[in-house]
């Protein structure tokens, strides 16, 4: 029976700091669906490869919170193996394991109010304008890029027939999309860059309309954009 109490006291633990986690990084502007994944990610040490990540490891405040749910996921497999060892010598105390469910849930409930919600946010955001500069920001967050838009790296490959031609060529005179610069091997071109002509091997990083883009350069992004 206590082998049993002890299964759902820990797993109720680790489901509290789960949502917790997920809803502080909701709290700075990630989706709920991806914050929970590398929660879970994080707290198993596996998936945290996915490109996804990116999306935590390029924000400084999401990777303050991700290094204490790593810590935490260390720190729980230790308590697990020795509890399992005190359930062996019947000396397990329950009651201090049901405390912190107690002050687990706590923090839950406070932070599944709008109110807190909101107000993390706008301390998170607060702490990104003050205290770190516009280059440390993720770029769809400087770019202040809404979800129908995108951010994304154009590979000219040698067949491309935009090789020789300038870059302006890249963007019909209709489309939403904007030239941000070209990566040449280790060098940035960003002046006179639509007058640039371009060369197989440039990387043509390109922000707008995230269908369009798809659309119009799909089999030719980078892994990174697509």
């Amino acid at each position: 029976m206590l082998e049993i109490q002890f299964i759902l006291i820990y797993a109720s633990i680790m489901w509290l700091v789960i949502e917790i986690a997920t809803m502080l990084f909701v709290a700075t502007g990630l989706k709920k669906q991806i914050a929970r994944y590398q929660v879970i990610s994080m707290l198993t040490a596996t998936g945290f490869t996915t490109d996804e990540a990116s999306l935590i490891i390029d924000h400084p405040i999401r990777r303050r919170i991700s290094a204490g749910v790593i810590l935490f996921g260390y720190f729980s497999l230790a308590v697990m193996i020795s509890s399992i060892a005190t359930i062996l010598s019947n000396d397990l105390q329950i009651n201090w394991m049901l405390a912190g469910i107690g002050s687990l849930f706590v923090v839950f409930l406070a932070l599944r109010s709008k109110w807190v919600h909101g107000f993390l946010a706008d301390k998170f955001e607060h702490e990104m304008d003050e205290e770190y500069d516009l280059e440390d920001w993720p770029l769809k967050t400087a770019l202040s890029l809404e979800e129908q838009d995108m951010v994304a790296l154009v590979y000219i490959q040698e067949d491309s027939k935009y090789v020789g031609l300038p870059s302006e060529e890249l963007i019909r005179k209709d489309a939403d999309l904007h030239l941000l610069f070209i990566r040449r091997g280790d060098v940035i071109l960003r002046k006179s860059i639509f007058d640039v002509e371009l060369q197989a091997g440039d990387k043509v990083m390109i922000f707008g309309e995230k269908d369009h883009i798809k659309k119009e350069f799909g089999d030719m992004l980078s892994e990174s954009g697509k």
